[in-house]
């Protein structure tokens, strides 16, 4: 019987001074079957050429290259049609898959085959020099199985996506039962994509590092921050909710419960948005329309007051307040 392996899918768009590297990182796995996917987006900085030349040194790497930028939804999307491995990982052509990583993933979900997909630790890095040199294991390190409904309830209680890509090996029945990304989830698309899973089975995390994500200037995780980051996370929660509701159980419940967080994080976040009336406006409207309740909370009342006081006391015109001269020792 073949062993199981992993397809690994490497989008690349103007990520060509990377690509080696990253496609390294995967092919030092020996211990399993591996294949590569590496699909140019009709980048502009030779990352095509420079992918064929590694397309050339070995076999197992093979190379779609778009006339046409396609964005990478659809990019995406079109390396799941290819694969064809027991398990799948999508990883950016900027990061780095961690030694035995790939290996440790499979291990673990051939031991417990309902777990849909397993994530790891990953180490943020600017410069590879950086990287320290973790020794290489196939032992899945302090490794847990969390229920699906577990996994989404957590997700819910705290709606911030903090599953590194990465770091993620899917079961590839799994993807292909549920589908690939939504193309309206520009940039949440892997926080809805973890959730569908966890619908459909358990969720491995293994304690060891899986994987390293590069830190720069044109990172997309780190363009899209702020008002739209809240809105893409809300339409993930919303569209997960929305087609998944009759397969997770309290499905109901677990949403209301991810908006009110969700809206709270609004409200906490808008304090550092004062001196900006208009993101600040927004972010407290957005909070009330996500979450009418928000309004009777402490923290909103308390941030309404500072949103009244503040440009009063900036401006000089809260009467009230002490000048200067006025504050001293209490006799």
């Amino acid at each position: 019987m073949k062993p199981a392996g992993v397809d690994v899918i490497v989008p690349c768009y103007n990520y060509g001074r990377y690509l080696r590297r990253c496609v390294a990182s995967v092919l030092r796995e020996t211990r399993i079957p591996i294949r590569v996917l590496i699909i140019d987006d009709a980048s502009s900085d030779g990352s095509a050429a420079q992918a064929r030349e590694i397309a050339a040194e070995d076999d197992r790497v093979e190379v779609i290259a778009h006339r046409v930028n396609q964005g990478h939804i659809a990019t995406f999307n079109e390396g799941l049609g290819w694969v064809r491995a027991d398990y799948l990982l999508l990883l950016s052509a900027d990061d780095l898959v961690a030694p035995g990583a790939l290996a440790r993933a499979v291990g673990l979900m051939e031991s417990h085959p309902d777990v849909a997909f397993v994530h790891g630790r990953a180490i943020r890095f600017s410069q590879e020099d950086e990287l320290d040199p973790f020794p290489e294991s196939v032992d899945a390190d302090g490794a847990a199985i969390l229920r699906g409904v577990d996994f989404i309830g957590d997700l819910c209680a705290r709606p911030i996506n903090l599953v590194e890509t990465a770091t993620v090996v899917v079961r590839s029945s799994i993807q292909k039962r549920i589908g690939g990304y939504r193309p309206h989830l520009l940039h949440s698309g892997d926080l809805e994509m973890w959730l569908r899973c966890a619908a459909h089975g358990s969720v491995g995390v293994i304690g060891a590092v899986q994987g390293y994500v590069r830190l720069h200037a044109n990172n997309m995780r780190d363009r899209y921050k702020g008002p739209a980051d809240y809105q893409q996370r809300y339409e993930a929660f919303v569209d997960f909710f929305d087609h998944n509701s009759a397969v997770v159980a309290n499905a109901p419940q677990l949403k209301r419960q991810a908006l009110r967080a969700l809206a709270r994080q609004l409200v906490g976040d808008a304090s550092n948005a004062l001196d900006n009336g208009r993101r600040y406006a927004w972010m407290i409207a957005r909070a009330r329309e996500i979450w009418p309740g928000v309004r009777w909370t402490r923290s909103y009342w308390r941030l309404a007051l500072k949103g009244i006081v503040a440009p009063l006391l900036a401006r000089g015109r809260w009467k009230g307040a002490p000048k200067p001269a006025d504050t001293g020792p209490t006799p």
